[in-house]
């Protein structure tokens, strides 16, 4: 019962803000054009936003990787050296 008395009023609320919105639009105290603008606007610099910091993680990543690799690499020489030497060092 609580569940649908909250969605009873969420909805009503909605109503209640819709009905208000036209009415200050056709009084004209709120523009929905100029509104609709900034938010696309805003919507732009997000997505802008997003995908920068997209591109900086991945090249951060793509760092990461070659720079384990080459670590790796030179474990596995640094290895095989020691196999090479080994041998010898017992024979």
């Amino acid at each position: 019962m609580k569940n649908k008395n909250l969605i009873l009023g969420i909805a009503a609320a909605v109503a209640a803000l819709a009905v208000v919105g036209v009415i200050c639009n056709k009084k004209g105290y709120i523009n929905f054009g100029s509104l609709l603008d900034k938010a696309g606007d805003l919507a732009g610099n997000v997505k802008d936003s997003i995908g920068k910091i997209k591109d900086s993680a991945m090249a951060s990543a793509e760092n990461v990787i070659n720079e384990g690799k080459n670590a790796a690499g030179k474990a596995i020489e640094a290895s095989q050296k020691m196999n090479d030497t080994t041998p010898n060092a017992m024979g």
